[in-house]
Parts: structure tokens; sequence; C-alpha cells
């Protein structure tokens, strides 16, 4: 004879199908970003496709001069720059059916899917305001700004108004004194005093190796209150500490990448050119670099083809939109050659990255995209696998220096349905805008740091 125990469970199995089910209304949000440097960045409203700006880059020269002498006439020297508004936009519908059928559940299924929307379009803005690059993807049907990774990368003085250093190769475990080195560079640039105006942008990782830093070294600061997003964040030096997720690639690690060579339609020189390859990865960031591989070319006309599979387990399901490839001609010394689309000129995903020796041609020598490398720099190395290394910025909050310029900003279109769906009710999220460094040396980066805890 069954006891009570096993009497429960086998009515219950058996009934079963004829047990309500009861779902509790309270609707879990899964994916979840830090992503106040959005809000944290002054904007300005802006009614046209590029946003122009002046700056002066030297003021008129002067000097003494003998009793009733005079100087040359000497005038202050201008130049102009531009960034593009680029449009990015979701597009999202729900059936009047599933609208009915939920309304017991999670109330307006409608306005849920408009605010995870926003909240999506919010976390694809301050990814590429971190690692978009406007001249990889102008080509394609997906374009994007520019972002920090390639806005502050001066790793190496220039020349004219570019003759300064914002960027600096740590390839390290974090110490405190890196701030410091930070705080000074770009004070030194902007011969200016750097504080509360600015914002240390680090991941949630590295804040926690500041934090630690603060505790063995007895230096502990108070809170202050963020005058764009609101929140009350850490300082140091005066200067609040701002957490975002795009920063740090956790474990994830591009895939395996394989190479083959052509001897016609190119410009590489015959020699032996080792590569790695990364990816940017959407509502993500950076992910480490592939092990190296290397090809052997022959002749002067040569190409390289770099071939890949879409890299999978991302989080969140995430897909690349760019990536970056770094080559040399010696083993462990690959520095940035280019960046390109994640998308090739047709839309399809790219799975293959020809080096011709002038650029970065995507799955097809048909597929022309820029004339010429996008991104290039000797200085941008690429992102250790064994210690998930990230980076540090030291940014502006004044508009003199980083604006967001916007058209329309996190516009809500609602759509039509069609012939062909009428039950849909489907809608748009729209904004145009664009990350603007009106002057790149009041901004500073320390690259490839790890936080080790």
């Amino acid at each position: 004879m069954p006891t009570e125990l096993q009497e429960a469970i086998t009515t219950a199995g058996a009934v079963s199908p004829l047990i309500p089910k009861s779902i509790d209304p309270l609707l879990l949000e899964y994916q979840r970003r830090y992503a106040p440097l959005l809000l944290a960045i002054p904007t300005r409203q802006w009614n046209s496709t590029q946003y122009f700006f002046n700056r002066r880059v030297s003021r008129p020269d002067s000097g003494g001069v003998v009793d009733g002498g005079g100087r040359p006439i000497g005038n202050s020297t201008y130049e102009q720059a531009l960034f593009n508004i680029r449009l990015f936009q979701a597009v999202g519908a729900v059936t009047g059916f599933a609208q009915a059928v939920t309304r017991d559940v999670v109330g307006d299924l409608r306005q849920i899917e408009l605010d995870g929307t926003v909240t999506s379009m919010m976390y694809t803005l301050e990814n590429a305001f971190i690692w978009g690059n406007d001249g990889a993807t102008a080509a394609g049907q997906y374009p994007i700004c520019s972002g920090l990774d390639y806005l502050v990368s001066n790793w190496t003085a220039g020349t004219g108004s570019s003759n300064f250093v914002n960027a600096v190769d740590i390839n390290g475990n974090f110490s405190l004194h890196y701030l410091d080195q930070l705080i000074d560079l770009v004070e030194t640039n902007a011969a200016m005093p750097i504080g509360s105006q600015y914002m240390l942008v680090m991941s949630p990782r590295m804040a926690s190796a500041v934090s630690q830093a603060f505790v063995a070294q007895q230096r502990f600061a108070a809170p202050t209150t963020m005058l764009g997003g609101g929140l009350n964040v850490p300082t140091y030096r005066d200067i609040p500490i701002v957490k975002s997720s795009f920063l740090s690639p956790r474990t994830n690690v591009m895939g395996t990448v394989t190479t083959a060579t052509a001897t016609t339609l190119g410009t590489l020189a015959a020699a032996t050119y080792y590569y790695r390859v990364s990816a940017v990865v959407a509502r993500f960031g950076e992910i480490s670099a592939s092990t190296e591989v290397s090809q052997v070319t022959t002749g002067a006309t040569s190409t390289v083809t770099l071939s890949f599979s879409t890299p999978g387990s991302l989080p969140d399901g995430a897909t690349p939109i760019l990536y970056k490839v770094y080559r040399s001609t010696a083993t462990t010394t690959e520095t940035l050659v280019g960046t390109v689309d994640a998308f090739d000129t047709t839309g399809v995903a790219v799975t293959s990255i020809i080096d011709n020796g002038t650029n970065l041609l995507t799955n097809s020598l048909a597929n022309t995209g820029p004339v010429a490398y996008q991104g290039t720099n000797t200085g941008a190395l690429p992102r250790n696998v064994a210690n998930a290394q990230e980076d540090i910025y030291l940014v502006p909050r004044d508009p003199n220096f980083l604006v967001r310029p916007y058209v329309r900003d996190m516009t809500i279109l609602p759509l039509a349905p069609t012939v062909t769906s009428p039950d849909s009710l489907p809608f748009a999220v729209l904004t145009d805008s664009t990350l603007a460094i009106r002057a790149p040396k009041y901004v500073g980066r320390l690259s490839r740091l790890t936080a080790a805890l």
C-alpha cells in the first residue's frame, strides 16, 4: 500500500494538466549593464548631418622689442573639425493578440517592449561611444560613430595640434600610481587643474581594484554627486569614478583564425606576417584577441586572407559589430593595422578579412569598403587572453571639450500595421547622435591594465 507521500506524488502527477499555472507578474530584467557614461556626457541639440566646430590652435606671437621698434604682425591659427552625426535605430513590434493575452500577467506588453528597446539603445550608444569606428563602418549598411578607443589613441607625439600623448600602454597589473600618471598626463596637456569637471571611466572590476588600493594606502574619499547622471559615486583626487560594463572582456576570447595567401591583387611584399584578430561585440565591447597565426607570402603583390567563425557563447547572445586586425612581421609584436565592419557592404556577416597591403576587405575582393586601413595605430596592441586586460579613461564633463550633439534624442516613432501583418503594433526607437571630442588632448587613457583582485 502506498505511503501518503507516494500517493500525493502519484495524484499530483495524474492531475497535473488540471492544475492552473500561476505566473509571478514580476518581470525579471535579465540583461543588465552599467551605462552611466552616456548620461554624464554633456549634450547639445544639433540640426545637421555633421557637427562642425572651430578651435584656435595657437595664439599671436609676442616678445620684447627695442625702444621705438616693432614686432611683425602676428595672428592666431584656427582650424575646423567635424564629426558625422549617425542614425541609431531599433524596430520592434507586438501583436494585438499578444497584447491582450499577456495583460493579466505583465500589463502593457507594448510599453514593456518600448522601455526595453530604449534601454537597449542606451547600451548600444555607450558601447559605440567607447568602441565605435566611423571610418570602418561608413561604407556599410550599419554605420556608427567613432568612440574613445579610436579618438583617444595618441600613443606618440604628432605634429600641429596633436603634438601630445594622451594614451599610455601599461600591459600590467593595476596600481594606484597609474591613476596619478593618467591625471598628470591630461593636466600637462591641458595646462589646467583636473578635478570634479572630469570623470574616471572604468569597469566594475577595475573600480574594485581602485577601492582595494584606497584601503591599502588609507586614502578614503567621500562620494560626490554626478552633475549629469545624478549618481552618487566615489572619487579619486576629487574626480568621480564612473563604472561602465563595456570595458572588460571578462573571459570572452576570439576563436580560431586560419590564414591563406594569394600572389595577385595585393601589395604585400614577401615576408612572414603575424596576425591576431579581436571582435567588438554589440552591447559588450572588445573581447580578447585570438591566438597568433602566421602566413608566408611571396612576390610583391600578395594578399593574406584571415578566416574565422562568428564568435559564439557571447554575453546575452550578442554578435560582433566590428573586427580589429593586429599585424606584424615579427612574432608577438602585432599592432593595430585596421578595423573593419562586422558586416560586409551587402549586409552579410563577415567571416573572412582580406589584407591586401592597402586596406582590409571583408568576405570578398569585390567588397571594396574603405580605400585605406581604418584605425591603423602602431601604439595600439592586442589584449592578452590570459589576464583579461582593459582600459581606464579620464574624460571631461565640460562641453568645451566633450559633447554629444544630437538631432533626435530617443524618439519613439509609432509605425502602422501592414496588409500582410494587420494585427501588429510596430514601433521604432530613433536617435541621431555622435561623440564629439572637440579637443582630444583634454582626454586620457590607460590601456591594457589588469585588475588583480
